[in-house]
């Protein structure tokens, strides 16, 4: 089997980060992105891998040949296709088809793809579709089950398909653009001979296809096919004419994201980092060659935390939930870290937190800074006291502060073009031809004013549209609308603790339907009780009633914490009785309890409902600490970090009790955990 991967975005997404790097050559984990697209096509058989590469080229060219891939020993061969004149996906495909590379099936796949999914399946039913009509199988598109509100998708993901229910047969396909919100089916497709069509709004393109040797020529012979969008929709149109047909494998279990912007970047380090892309896990090193690979380099921690064997870490310093600590970095005394990656040999000071935030590699950051949620790329200084927020971007080699405060979505970059030097068209294409647009340059001063006495670089201006014809700023598209609207996500949501405490933007949903639902939870969990039915048959049940009134993850977890609560009170006659029955009750449910709990946010929601219960229920309140933290606590199902953060961030609500009561109750149970927790430092 051969394959060809795409290496270029042919988009603006990330400039002015792709300014100087192809978004392939992203650090992920540590690990260039697209290592992980190779691997995942040598594990699954694919001989001959042809990368073609336009912007900056020759990174990418250099990266193959100092990498595994370049040895005799590889498990195959991977040929790097240079050209800087190619700017789209049909481009690529018909310089495929002018050099005649394929004279049998073969693989289109992105170089942004993490996957650990199998493709022998796709490959055999697409085999077995073209032994029995040779002609007119034309490409399998291979899609996995996502459902709408999951954190991991993104705009490109907002599709719905209408398939044939027999044969997986793509009758329709329908990708949504910003300001649609209907879909428009043909009639046709529903008025075939025994035909029964499957609408799916709950897939995600994955971008892999498995094609036939026609499809190079199909772009021939259509110029105005630009992406695998363009060649579905005309296949569609002109299938009664033409006899082609594109059919869709679905994959239900393997893990398969692509890094579209820096919202989908952060989902999928953190999928890593949380190992649901097994093998490609940070201790296992994809990137170099086997010779220069030892095991055992990154040692994992509880809670998803790595820590190369050559990092440093300060006295008092910690590093907390789903991160990663590169090779040679040095982190300071009494910092914080968490659910963030810092790369190699970057240097850490004293007193510094970092939350949700991505530093790449030989970056340095002064003492007493504060990052939350942003991007800090290669060679980056930022100088002692600089607050950076949520949203910003550090582009390669800039210098900040010192005592600098950045706003949100700020963007600092190097380039010595001025915002105006580029119109929206040129601006499309910079990731595929970018030296086309240099007319010429010109120094400007460096923002010192805004960047701090130290200052090197420029803050970008933000330059309005998107390639979709938006008028969505710069932050919108590198980040996606995510970091705009804090979504509350799914099941698997991997989010920092402090986006606990951030608006949620949920689905909008009905009193009657909350009501229902909190109904049918309590009864369902009252039944669990009474009849001995296990946890995994009540998650069902209540995942059931969650899709049917359209509830968030959110709503979940607050219905079934709060819902426990009054089953203790109402089976409790007697304020005496309260502590053994809750205590017997939470033990009955911990699986259920760990299944909606697994991440920080969940687990904040359950400890602020637990709050807005006690204040109201005197029981409660007074054996908060006794039975219920404590019990939750040893069971996993709260965090010691989560505990302290909830602590230290009282909400405003209100009661017949004081959220001050609620903390004086629990204080020396605090003062134990973070006596714990400086013991457990001292021991790091």
């Amino acid at each position: 089997m051969e394959a060809v991967v795409i290496a270029d975005s042919f988009n603006k997404r990330f400039y002015p980060v792709t300014a100087e790097r192809p978004r392939c050559l992203f650090p992920v984990a540590n690990q260039p992105l697209i290592s992980y697209t190779l691997e995942f096509l040598s594990i699954c058989g694919v001989k001959h891998i042809y990368v073609y590469a336009c912007h900056c080229y020759d990174q990418v060219k250099r990266y193959v040949q100092q990498s595994k891939w370049a040895n005799a020993g590889s498990p195959c061969t991977v040929t790097v296709v240079c050209s800087q004149s190619l700017t789209s996906v049909g481009d690529v495909l018909r310089e495929v088809d002018q050099k005649t590379l394929f004279k049998t099936d073969f693989l289109v796949v992105p170089g942004d793809v993490v996957s650990n999914m199998q493709l022998a399946t796709s490959l055999k039913e697409h085999r077995a579709r073209r032994e029995k009509d040779k002609n007119a199988p034309l490409m399998t598109l291979v899609l996995r089950t996502s459902s709408p509100t999951h954190r991991s998708r993104t705009a490109e993901d907002d599709i719905v398909l209408a398939l044939d229910q027999s044969t997986n047969r793509v009758l329709h396909y329908h990708r949504f653009l910003k300001t649609q919100s209907k879909v428009n089916f043909p009639l046709s497709i529903f008025q075939g001979p025994g035909s029964r069509v499957e609408l799916r709004y709950d897939l995600i393109d994955t971008g892999i296809s498995v094609c036939s040797p026609q499809v190079p020529q199909l772009f021939t012979d259509n110029f105005d096919y630009q992406t695998q969008y363009d060649l579905v929709k005309g296949v569609l149109i002109n299938e009664e004419f033409l006899g082609n047909q594109i059919h869709a494998h679905i994959e239900k279990s393997r893990y398969c994201s692509r890094v579209y912007n820096f919202h989908s970047y952060d989902v999928v380090s953190h999928d890593i980092l949380s190992r649901w892309s097994h093998p490609f896990v940070p201790e296992n090193t994809i990137d170099e060659p086997i010779e220069n690979c030892k095991s055992g380099d990154c040692d994992l921690l509880r809670h998803n935390v790595y820590l190369h064997n050559t990092c440093t870490l300060g006295q008092n310093s910690v590093v907390l939930d789903c991160s990663l600590i590169g090779r040679g970095t040095r982190i300071g005394k009494r910092c914080k870290i968490s659910n963030s990656v810092v790369g190699n040999n970057c240097h850490i000071h004293d007193d510094c937190i970092i939350d949700g935030s991505y530093i790449w590699d030989n970056s340095t950051i002064g003492s007493n800074c504060k990052i939350s949620k942003s991007f800090i790329c290669d060679g980056v200084q930022v100088h002692d006291g600089v607050i950076v927020h949520q949203g910003s971007v550090l582009c390669d080699m800039v210098h900040v502060g010192p005592k600098v405060d950045l706003d949100s979505g700020s963007v600092v970059h190097l380039s010595t073009l001025s915002n105006d030097d580029f119109d929206s068209d040129e601006m499309l294409h910079f990731d595929a031809c970018v030296s086309a647009f240099l007319p010429y340059s010109y120094c400007l001063p460096y923002d010192i004013g805004e960047l701090g006495d130290e200052g090197r670089g420029y803050l970008w201006g933000g330059h309005e549209g998107s390639e979709s014809g938006s008028d969505a700023p710069l932050v919108m598209q590198m980040w996606g609308k995510w970091i705009l609207d804090d979504h509350d996500g799914s099941e698997s949501e991997l989010s920092s603790l402090a986006s606990g405490d951030e608006e949620n933007n949920d689905p909008i949903i009905l009193d009657d339907d909350l009501s229902t639902f909190q109904k049918e939870v309590k009864e369902s969990l009252c039944g669990g009780i009474e009849e001995n039915i296990q946890c995994d048959n009540l998650v069902l049940e209540i995942n059931s009633s969650k899709y049917a009134y359209n509830m968030s993850v959110k709503d979940v977890v607050q219905t079934v914490t709060r819902s426990l609560l009054e089953i203790a009170t109402d089976r409790t006659s007697n304020n005496a009785h309260y502590f053994s029955t809750v205590k017997k009750i939470l033990a009955h449910y911990i699986p259920l309890l760990l299944n909606y709990n697994k991440h920080g946010s969940s687990q904040l929601d359950c400890i602020y409902t637990l709050e807005e219960f006690a204040l109201n229920s005197e029981p409660t309140l007074n054996c908060l600490v006794k039975v219920i933290l404590m019990y939750l606590y040893e069971s996993d199902v709260l965090s010691e970090e989560v505990i302290l953060h909830w602590n230290s961030n009282p909400r405003k609500l209100t009661g017949i009790f004081s959220t001050e009561e609620v903390r004086n109750k629990v204080e020396k149970f605090i003062e134990w955990l973070e006596e714990a927790e400086e013991e457990d430092s001292d021991d790091a």
